[in-house]
Order: structure tokens, then C-alpha cells, then sequence
């Protein structure tokens, strides 16, 4: 390795980028505003930690973007005694260049990380990760199931099979009897038809199993309190809220409601230039599951809220668009979920309540819980 200048390094601070791939990573070290090392190397954490050792550094502070490699690489530069950060892709800033390798990628996070251009992301701990997980795999096989569903109904439309008036097409029990009960003419069809039924079986009951999990895990101390306050909003259950409280985490750590916005990428974009100033769409820029969460949420969160609802009604009146009206309700709600969760206080519902005062009769505001207005509950209880 000719390129390593480890006596100009000694005893200074290093800064390490490294863009991360499944079978390599291109790793570029700088020093004093110097590339004293770059090259490319296996994916491996051992080999890595002992190349950043040889330099005898005061520090050494690595980067490499947030992704599908995950925080495995994180941690073992963590307990290897380095500064790790994580950055989000997002929040790097772009270079228009039309030449785009790794190590350019690499140089560019070397270079952002010495100057402290920087972010990182709120890492989560293993136990954390591994509770998440659950969550995303039940998301996972719901979508499979989906597919399965899908399939199935498209061998039938194209084999010209239509079900009985008295069945519901909506996936009951009586729906999935009466497809097992199809005969075809050819074999190969049947046997089709059979495969894709036991899928459909297999993945129910996994996806069953998995819901029975995420139950188990909201009755623990550390997710009961949370998931009984969220359980009071309408449009969240037990489920929904167990997914916020993983993807979430610690609603603490956004000390303003502005961070929650940004982390969620309900903000609005904005391009201003003198004394024009333009808001565009959402920007996208953060947590899509949990954006996502909200957003379904808030569908039936305004058939229950009444001010929640006159919110969407303006947005969408003014912007003429129902998608970014029920976009804006989720950023209230999400807001809303960060002071409850803070506040340790359930949902509260203003229903306006004409009354009078003696001077006319105005209408006053009553506050109610939200369980008082007809929202689907969920009750945590101790299983036996």
C-alpha cells in the first residue's frame, strides 16, 4: 500500500469515508485537509479496523451512508474504539458531476465529514433492531399475501370463473371454502389453482402469528404505556402503534416538532430567490413507513375528529387536491402523537357545543376522550 502516508497521520486526527457495497468498499482516509489513503477493499470489518489502526491517530472519525448494509459496520467501528457516523443519503450534498465512481463517493464523504457537513442518524440498538424487524417481516408477508390474492383472482378472471351471489369477494372464510371447492377442466390449471391456496393458507397463518407476536410485545413494560396513549386516537390500534412506537423510537430525541416534520419528509420544499419565495410538494426526506403510517391513519382519524376534518376540507378546498390535504392532517397528527407521548396524555376530541352564556349563546369547545366518540378500541390485557 504505497499510498498510505502513516507517519504524516500519527498522532492527528483522521477522517475515514467509506462507500459501503455488498462485496467492497472504497475507503478514502484524509488528514489536515490531505487524502493521505485510498483504495478499495473486501467487506470486512476486521481488515478495515486494522488498516484504520496502522495510522496511530489521535482520533479516527468514519462515515459511510445510511442503507441496505445496515448498522453492522457501525457497531464494530464503534467497539473497535473509533467516532462512527451514519449519514443519510439524503442530507449529503450533491456535486453536479457527470463522472460518478466509488471512490469519488468516498472522497466526497471523507471531505464532508473533515469540514463537519455532516449529520448522522439516530442509530438503534441491537434489541431495537431486532423488534423492528418483526414488524418490518409482517409488513413484508402482508405484501406477499396481497400478491397471492391478486394472482389468484386474475386465474379466475381470465378463466371466466365468477362467484356465487351469496359469496363476498372479500377474502372470508366462506370466499377461500368456495375457491377450494373450484373443479377445472385441465389438470394443470387445478394444480395451479392449488399451489397458489396453499400460499394464500401459509401466509395467513404467518402473518397471524407474527400479529399474536406484536401483541405479546405490546403488553411489556417498555411499549405499554406508549401503546395504551396512541391506542386512543382514532385510526391507530394496537398494531398501528407498535409500529410508530419501533420505527419511532424515542420520541424525546426531536426536541421541536419541526424535527419530527423533517424526519417524517412532510415538509414542504421551498426554492426562494430574493423576494419570491415558492412552496413546493413534501420533501420526501425521511422515514417512508412511517410517513406512510400516518397518512392511513389520518383517513379515518377525520371521520372522527371534527376539527381534523375542517382541516382537510380547507386544504383541499384551497389546494384542490385531497392527497395533500390528508398529507398536512398526518403532519398535525404525527405533531399531536410527539406531545402526547411527552405529555404522557391521551387523544382529546373538541367537539363544538352550542350553549348559552347569557350574552347571546356562544358555542363553547368540549373536549372528549376519543373513545367517547364511537373509535374502534383495543384493550391490553395480561393473557393467562
Amino acid at each position: 500500500m504505497s499510498n498510505v502516508r502513516v507517519t504524516f497521520a500519527k498522532g492527528k486526527p483522521i477522517h475515514c469515508g467509506i462507500d459501503s457495497h455488498k462485496e467492497t468498499w472504497a475507503v478514502v482516509i484524509r488528514c489536515e485537509g490531505e487524502e493521505i489513503y485510498r483504495a478499495e477493499i473486501g467487506a470486512d470489518t476486521d481488515r478495515l479496523i486494522n488498516l484504520l489502526r496502522r495510522f496511530e491517530a489521535s482520533e479516527v472519525h468514519t462515515v459511510y451512508e445510511a442503507g441496505p448494509t445496515g448498522f453492522w459496520l457501525h457497531d464494530a467501528l464503534e467497539a473497535a474504539g473509533f467516532h462512527s457516523l451514519v449519514t443519510p443519503a439524503s442530507k449529503v450534498p450533491q456535486v453536479n458531476d457527470k463522472v460518478k465512481t466509488d471512490h469519488r463517493d468516498a472522497r466526497k464523504l471523507a471531505q464532508m465529514l473533515e469540514a463537519g457537513f455532516l449529520k448522522g442518524i439516530h442509530i438503534p440498538t441491537p434489541e431495537e433492531r431486532a423488534h423492528r424487524q418483526m414488524y418490518r417481516t409482517r409488513e413484508q408477508v402482508m405484501k406477499h399475501r396481497t400478491q397471492t390474492q391478486n394472482q389468484i383472482k386474475s386465474m379466475l378472471l381470465f378463466n371466466g370463473v365468477r362467484r356465487p351471489k351469496g359469496v363476498r369477494e372479500r377474502w372470508t372464510q366462506q370466499y377461500v371454502r368456495w375457491l377450494e371447492t373450484l373443479s377445472f377442466e385441465h389438470e394443470e390449471i387445478q394444480t395451479s389453482m392449488g399451489v397458489l391456496l396453499k400460499l394464500f393458507r401459509w401466509l395467513d397463518e404467518q402473518v397471524k402469528e407474527l400479529d399474536r407476536k406484536l401483541q405479546d410485545m405490546a403488553l411489556r413494560d417498555e411499549y405499554r404505556e406508549t401503546v395504551e396513549i396512541m391506542d386512543s386516537i382514532p385510526g391507530i390500534g394496537v398494531h398501528t402503534a407498535m409500529a410508530i412506537k419501533l420505527e419511532l423510537r424515542d420520541v424525546a430525541r426531536f426536541s421541536k416538532g419541526s424535527q419530527l416534520s423533517s424526519y417524517l419528509g412532510v415538509t414542504p420544499s421551498e426554492h426562494s430567490s430574493g423576494q419570491m419565495t415558492r412552496k413546493g410538494s413534501i420533501t420526501h426526506c425521511g422515514n417512508p413507513r412511517l410517513r406512510d403510517l400516518f397518512v392511513e391513519s389520518s383517513w379515518t382519524l377525520i371521520r372522527h375528529d371534527p376539527e381534523m376534518r375542517r382541516t382537510y376540507e380547507r386544504i383541499r378546498h384551497q389546494s384542490g387536491s385531497g392527497k395533500k390535504a390528508i398529507v398536512a392532517v398526518a403532519r398535525r397528527l404525527a405533531l399531536r402523537v410527539r406531545r402526547m407521548l411527552l405529555d404522557k396524555k391521551p387523544y382529546q376530541i373538541e367537539m363544538n357545543k352550542g350553549s348559552s352564556d347569557g350574552a347571546g349563546g356562544s358555542s363553547r369547545p368540549v373536549v372528549k376522550a376519543a373513545s367517547s366518540v364511537g373509535a374502534k378500541r383495543f384493550v391490553l390485557k395480561q393473557r393467562a
